[in-house]
């Protein structure tokens, strides 16, 4: 399969148009798409400096976040894109921790969903452990006993930008996941009242990363799934 074909099947899924202004999606690399036969895929969330596709026989990259330099083998980048398209990156997390979608959580964007659900904030932490690649959490407003209706979720970085802890007290639901917790946003959600899981940014990318291997592999070509790492290591002093 040539990679040029590979990427107008991802992008008949995944249309280009949906992703957010200014966004780095598509393919980057040094040969052209229509010369470059296809294989073997592996789908990763980000491409460490010292990775080498060539050493496990790897063809094309399929990746979720756009590379900080300019990859020397061919990469293709579903990111936002992938993020808002229905059945992407928010829906697989949604189904992965068993929510059931109601909407879309920024109505501008297409990003997130609104869910609903109900259970406890203990039971539903629970789910959280046992549903997503994540030993620890950091939370806001825990309260165990609280019922949970009405869920949040933005698969990677919503918790970072407080117009979206904004937009959860807006739609009035009770919790909201996602990755990326600042100070700053905490301190919002923790006066606004709403309750917040930080997931990590990897643990909540991970069902849409699952979710495109998926995508890939039904078009004939061997996919590997790269389950990789955060970028950095935690010291205890």
């Amino acid at each position: 399969m040539l990679a040029s074909d590979l990427f107008y099947e991802i992008e008949k899924k995944a249309p280009q148009h949906l992703a957010l202004k200014n966004d780095k999606i598509g393919y980057f690399g040094p040969d052209n798409p229509d010369e470059i036969e296809i294989n073997k895929v592996q789908v990763l969330l980000d491409i460490m400096p010292d990775y080498d596709p060539s050493k496990s026989g790897t063809d094309l990259v399929v990746c979720h976040h756009p590379p900080l330099f300019k990859p020397e083998f061919p990469v293709y980048v579903a990111h936002s894109n992938w993020d808002i398209v229905k059945g992407g990156a928010n829906d697989a997390l949604a189904e992965c921790l068993k929510l059931w979608v109601l909407d879309v959580f920024d109505k501008e964007t297409g990003v997130g969903r609104i869910c609903s659900t109900v259970t406890t904030f203990k039971e539903f932490i629970k789910r959280v452990g046992v549903s997503l690649p994540i030993k620890q959490i950091n939370i806001v407003n825990n309260d165990p006993n609280q019922i949970i209706k009405k869920i949040a979720v933005v698969s990677g970085f919503g918790l970072k930008n407080p117009e979206y802890i904004k937009l959860s007290h807006l739609n009035q639901v009770d919790l909201f996941l996602s990755g990326d917790i600042n100070h700053h946003s905490a301190l919002l959600a923790k006066s606004l009242g709403i309750s917040v899981v930080d997931a990590s940014h990897y643990a909540t990318e991970f069902p849409g990363l699952i979710k495109l291997s998926e995508l890939v592999s039904e078009m004939g070509v061997e996919t590997e799934l790269v389950n990789g790492e955060v970028p950095w290591k935690t010291l205890k002093i």
